[in-house]
């Protein structure tokens, strides 16, 4: 699949009658016929935000270069309907969790065919050592775009977006420090058998069993048993996935944020 592929939004109707919604195609390979042709990916109402995957990978570009930093492409994701665009700023180290273990900052931008995820901006942290990605849904910035492309509005948050990062990347972030202090912590942190069994049902209880037996298979093999090395475990797993999908996104994000609560409660 091309996640660049023509984009078109065109309105419904049966026997001359007009619906509220709008069907959202794709001009790309039909694995079928081997052929190009008008797919259907979604549909949608009038008033959605369409923008193409092309747009967005602009715009993440357009963010970076605001920022002044140095941000590489580190992998991008499309499924047919929703794509991520995930960039890493490897030379701004903005702390590490012990010497040698820094941390870097990037940021992701999300968009979606069929309504299912808003176009918007994700911040992230990067663990250089291992260039494990690490999300979140409640510690780090994320911002949800609403305007037009072109327009001033669409321009100002492009530029409130850039400037996040660019206090991120200077410290000036509180919940970015707050989190990799709490990453501090996890490090100094032993997991025992009562440990695993408060993180696991108290904490992270929504990640499913085969992906828990994972990490935790991981986890056995790491020479430090702290919870820093449990959070690894799981971007390890999570992060460098060779086909990963819209949930590994999430369980990472929902498992990091888990990990932060545990240490901090």
């Amino acid at each position: 699949m091309n996640p660049y592929a023509e984009i078109r939004k065109v309105p419904l109707d049966y026997q001359g009658v007009q619906s509220s919604a709008y069907s959202v195609q794709t001009y790309d390979l039909n694995k079928k016929t081997d052929m190009l042709e008008w797919n259907e990916v979604g549909t949608v109402g009038s008033n959605y935000l369409l923008v193409p995957n092309s747009e967005v990978r602009d715009m993440a570009l357009e963010i970076a270069d605001q920022t002044g930093l140095t941000f590489d492409t580190d992998r991008t994701y499309y499924d047919g309907k929703r794509y991520v665009h995930s960039l890493i700023a490897k030379d701004e180290v903005i702390d590490e969790v012990e010497a040698g273990d820094d941390i870097a900052i990037g940021f992701q931008m999300w968009n979606s065919y069929d309504g299912s995820t808003s176009l918007g901006f994700r911040m992230m942290l990067y663990r250089l050592i291992c260039t494990n990605g690490m999300m979140s849904k409640v510690n780090l910035s994320k911002y949800r775009f609403r305007h037009s492309i072109g327009s001033d509005d669409w321009k100002n948050e492009l530029e409130t977006v850039a400037h996040s990062v660019k206090a991120a990347s200077r410290g000036d972030n509180n919940s970015v420090h707050a989190m990799i202090n709490r990453f501090k912590i996890l490090n100094n942190q032993n997991l025992d058998l009562d440990s695993l069994s408060d993180i696991r049902f108290n904490h992270i209880s929504d990640t499913p069993t085969q992906l828990w037996g994972s990490i935790v298979d991981r986890f056995l093999h790491k020479e430090e048993q702290n919870g820093w090395q449990f959070l690894n475990a799981a971007t390890d797993e999570l992060w460098h996935k060779d086909k990963p999908t819209i949930a590994s996104y999430n369980h990472n994000a929902s498992i990091v944020d888990g990990l932060c609560n545990w240490v901090a409660a």
